[in-house]
């Protein structure tokens, strides 16, 4: 019988072991510490769309947006944050983006701009947390000029926003 995402998986299982070999948390019969990464972005979405992150490893989907890390919304005061959290080997790191989201995971809206990239500090160590605050990257040109505009020139001349657009 097969076990989906959201059954509990009691730690010395085979199929704990199985899970934690496909994170990459530990190879033959060494066994890696994990570290906790949290990522926290304050985002306003619409009914029925959800934040995800997508990276090049595969704990974050192997930039396969089905298979990226979903994020709960928790309201801070007025303030709406989209968290997740994911254990990573202690020497992790990866490239990553956000990604609004139907219920179906297809893509309604990615960030602007280059990827973000992560990199786990030398000498930290397993079990410790390392906490992400991102906020949701725009191209301020793309906010005020169309980029046919004749004022994109004038305002950008060397600016790489008129390749971007």
């Amino acid at each position: 019988m097969g076990y989906g995402r959201n059954q509990e998986i009691s730690p010395g299982s085979d199929l704990f072991l199985k899970e934690m070999a496909n994170l990459g948390l530990f190879t033959g019969t060494k066994i890696v510490k994990s570290v906790n990464v949290s990522f926290r972005l304050p985002y306003y979405t619409h009914w029925g769309q959800r934040l995800l992150v997508c990276g090049s490893e595969p704990v974050l989907g192997s930039w396969d947006v089905k298979k990226g890390l979903l994020l709960s919304p928790a309201h801070q005061g007025e303030e709406l944050t989209w968290c997740g959290s994911v254990a990573v080997p202690s020497e992790f790191s990866c490239e990553y983006s956000y990604y609004v989201v139907d219920d179906e995971k297809s893509v309604l809206r990615r960030e602007m701009g280059k990827k973000r990239k992560l990199v786990l500090p030398e000498g930290i160590n397993g079990g410790e947390n390392v906490e992400l605050h991102d906020l949701w990257q725009v191209m301020l040109c793309a906010l005020f000029f169309h980029p046919f505009s004749c004022f994109t020139n004038w305002c950008f001349p060397f600016s790489f926003c008129r390749n971007v657009l």
